[in-house]
């Protein structure tokens, strides 16, 4: 009895230790078992870490020897440079190679949303969407589908040239577009094509992926974003401000052209009728009036010129210019279009420059004109049937029809002589008439012309 006693404790001290060793082992094996997974955060997919490959991720603490095992000496400025480059980690072979996890979201990944819902042409499509090139032509590339058990991945082969000295550098890409994403699996080759040794460590990575579950695709109401609507109307109003433009400027071209032929023509008749006799008016007197046009008169009248008449264009060329740098901002690929982005920021700057010195340069230009002239007081004479200027010109009659517009301030009727000339009539200068009886007066003579 008494060995049997010492046989039965010895037994259970065996049983004993063996329950504490399984206790205090689960642990470690559930540690070991999960260090080989990696969770892509946000993306419901899984992969499995080939044997003695690192996962580094963005929330690896600085302070893990993973990092130090996987060569990387200053993991702070690693970490820094992963999150600028959107990549959620990196696994590192045994031999250095090292895949680069990222998961971005785009309007287009939205528009697609998961590949497996794609048909033949929308998988066309996509594979030319997605094909790398680059306008220089100094990146080529191709793009091919692999076969995965959940959902079409595809595969990118990327050779850039005119980077290093040494040669072109290789690129390669797996990667597959689900809820929305772009999951993609990168390896930057360096100078030296993709091994096939590094190709099937990527490949063991991919075959891995699993994915948990798949989002529902929105309906095609809810289909684009918020962002998605608003750059959609951006794109719209830009065309139809470029159209409304082009056709705008096309009539008025058009229409003045056929205006200056029928005065021309009038002008010419209007010259017989007078038989070079252009001393006396024709019909009564009915106003006289005195401008000079000095310093002051100038830049009074190219404030209102620069913003009243003319703040159109400029104004349109600012709202265009900024709704194209939204347009290409929301676009995105910035490494392609960053040209762009600083045309259209050059081009919006310049644009509000003109427009915040238009005044004071066409103040610059008269004063230049009008600096040269002996006299710059301006004398009218207006008639029944036409109107003289004399003292900056010399004295000629004019008929009515020769004014192509005339525009009424506070201080001034402002008489143009189609786009180049201009003369200050001044409403207290009237040494006959005054300026109320004036305005009807050349209403009734040029109509809509009188603004």
């Amino acid at each position: 009895m008494t060995n049997q006693r010492k046989s039965m404790r010895f037994i259970g001290c065996l049983l004993t230790v063996f329950m504490l060793a399984v206790v205090f082992c689960l642990p470690a094996l559930a540690d070991s078992a999960s260090s080989n997974t990696y969770t892509i955060p946000d993306t419901n997919m899984t992969v499995t870490i080939p044997e003695g490959a690192t996962v580094l991720s963005v929330d690896t603490p600085a302070g893990d020897a993973a990092w130090s095992k996987a060569g990387i000496l200053d993991a702070s400025e690693k970490i820094k440079e992963m999150q600028k480059n959107g990549t959620t980690a990196e696994i590192v072979a045994a031999n250095g190679d090292t895949i680069a996890v990222a998961a971005k979201s785009s309007d287009y990944a939205n528009s697609v949303f998961n590949l497996n819902n794609l048909d033949e042409k929308g998988k066309k499509d996509f594979l030319k969407y997605m094909e790398p090139s680059s306008m220089d032509g100094s990146t080529t590339g191709t793009i091919t589908w692999y076969d995965h058990a959940q959902i079409p991945f595809f595969m990118i082969d990327i050779c850039a040239e005119n980077i290093k000295e040494e040669g072109p550098v290789y690129e390669r890409l797996y990667g597959t577009l689900y809820d929305g994403k772009i999951v993609s699996f990168d390896l930057f080759g360096d100078t030296k094509e993709i091994s096939e040794e590094t190709d099937a460590f990527m490949r063991a990575v991919v075959d891995s992926a699993v994915i948990s579950a798949f989002a529902e695709a929105p309906t095609i109401e809810n289909g684009l974003s918020r962002q998605s609507a608003v750059t959609l109307g951006a794109v719209g109003v830009l065309i139809v401000l470029l159209i409304v433009y082009f056709v705008t400027t096309h009539s008025r071209n058009k229409r003045e052209k056929q205006l200056r032929k029928e005065t021309a023509d009038r002008l010419a008749e209007y010259r017989r009728s007078k038989q070079d006799d252009e001393s006396v008016g024709t019909g009564a007197l009915r106003f006289v009036n005195e401008t000079d046009h000095d310093d002051a008169a100038i830049k009074t009248f190219a404030n209102y010129q620069a913003y009243h008449l003319q703040i159109f264009m400029p104004v349109f060329t600012v709202v265009l210019s900024v709704i194209a740098l939204y347009v290409v901002w929301q676009l995105g690929n910035f490494d392609s279009n960053w040209w762009v982005m600083l045309l259209l920021i050059g081009f919006a700057i310049y644009s509000l420059y003109k427009l915040a010195t238009a005044s004071t340069n066409t103040a610059k230009v008269l004063m230049r004109s009008y600096g040269k002239l002996r006299n710059r007081r301006a004398a009218y004479y207006f008639y029944d049937g036409d109107f003289r200027i004399t003292g900056l010109q010399a004295s000629n009659l004019h008929p009515y029809f020769q004014i192509s517009r005339m525009y009424e301030t506070n201080e001034y009727f402002y008489m143009y002589f189609g786009e180049g000339n201009t003369y200050f009539i001044r409403k207290d200068g009237f040494k006959q008439g005054d300026a109320d009886a004036f305005r009807t007066f050349m209403k009734e003579k040029l109509g809509k012309r009188f603004k």
